[in-house]
């Protein structure tokens, strides 16, 4: 999709739903470049823009309450739309305020990364930050319109955004696609961004929100490389040298692969297969018995845990996974 067919489904929506007064959210970069992406949409209604500075400490409570508080002053009422325009941290910040101002406003998401357009702009999770904590605090609150992606966005990112992307569409291929993950695979050039591959990832996530919108089941398979991950991203922000949450993921993927080949889920071949797969694409930090420690604190404050214990989804095949699964401390020092 273009951006035509963005502002063509934002026309139709606030025609039918008689919205007046638009907020766009959105963060420094993407404003940089492209400073008039709606501007036909204020012939329609009117339009106001908020700027967050980038990067994902602007993802908290005090942003929000920044947020709330501009809102309020402007005398913002239960009418206005908010639009959010950029990517993770916008959408997932935005979708907070806006679930939460005047006890809820209708909003949409326009993702401008590889990574929010597969997952933070679909599935009606919202969130922020606390204390290194990835979401710790947040809703579920879904877009009043499920957009279309733009992929000619994509154009601006850097290389790390692409591969950052890059990190949950493998996730996607490994619970969702063996055929796509063997065609990554097969690929000559990495990563490659193709619409179709973007467009498996929105309809497959979609089907799984569908069918377990609260996250109470089902939905865990997202979960798939993200305990890790999480944990990876957090100790990395500690630790001063922050990294994207797309390459966390991957190397989430990894250790979770392996976690998955050592209980005897996942075969050794295919292991060894989406290793070899990773490695060659992914930094991959070796986990030492002085880091475990402090990823076991963080897993232990991940807010899918059960029980008081750590909660994994694991891959038992290329293109499948079972969710739901407590592991022991013990088990994950022997990795």
């Amino acid at each position: 999709m273009a951006k035509t067919d963005i502002i063509r489904q934002l026309s139709e929506h606030f025609r039918r739903q008689n919205i007046r007064r638009v907020v766009v959210l959105t963060d420094e970069n993407v404003e940089k470049y492209y400073p008039d992406y709606f501007s036909e949409l204020s012939e329609m209604v009117s339009m106001d823009k908020i700027v967050l500075p980038i990067g994902e400490h602007t993802k908290s409570i005090d942003s929000a309450i920044q947020i709330w508080q501009y809102l309020a002053e402007k005398q913002y009422d239960r009418d206005t739309f908010l639009l959010n325009f950029g990517g993770g941290m916008v959408c997932d910040l935005g979708g907070f305020v806006a679930s939460t101002y005047k006890r809820g406003i209708r909003f949409a998401n326009v993702p401008t990364t590889l990574l929010a357009m597969i997952d933070a702009a679909v599935g009606g999770k919202t969130g922020v930050n606390m204390q290194r904590l990835k979401n710790v605090v947040g809703t579920f609150y879904f877009p009043d319109i499920q957009l279309s992606a733009d992929v000619s966005l994509l154009d601006t990112l850097p290389q790390e955004e692409i591969y950052s992307g890059f990190g949950e569409l493998v996730k996607y291929a490994l619970i969702g696609s063996a055929e796509l993950f063997h065609e990554l695979c097969q690929s000559d050039v990495f990563p490659v961004i193709k619409p179709e591959y973007v467009d498996f990832c929105i309809k497959f996530k979609q089907e799984v929100v569908e069918k377990d919108p609260k996250d109470q089941d089902f939905r865990h398979i997202l979960n798939f490389g993200h305990t890790f991950g999480h944990a990876i991203e957090s100790y990395c922000a500690e630790k001063g040298f922050p990294i994207a949450h797309g390459l966390a993921v991957a190397q989430g993927l990894y250790y979770e692969c392996l976690l998955s080949a050592k209980l005897g889920y996942l075969s050794q071949e295919e292991w060894h297969q989406i290793a070899e797969f990773l490695a060659k694409h992914f930094e991959i930090m070796p986990i030492t018995d002085k880091i475990m420690p402090k990823l076991l604190h963080y897993m232990q404050n991940d807010k899918k845990n059960q029980h008081e214990e750590i909660n994994f989804t694991l891959l038992d095949r290329i293109g499948h996974a079972t969710y739901n699964h407590q592991i022991q401390d013990s088990t994950l020092f022997n990795l």
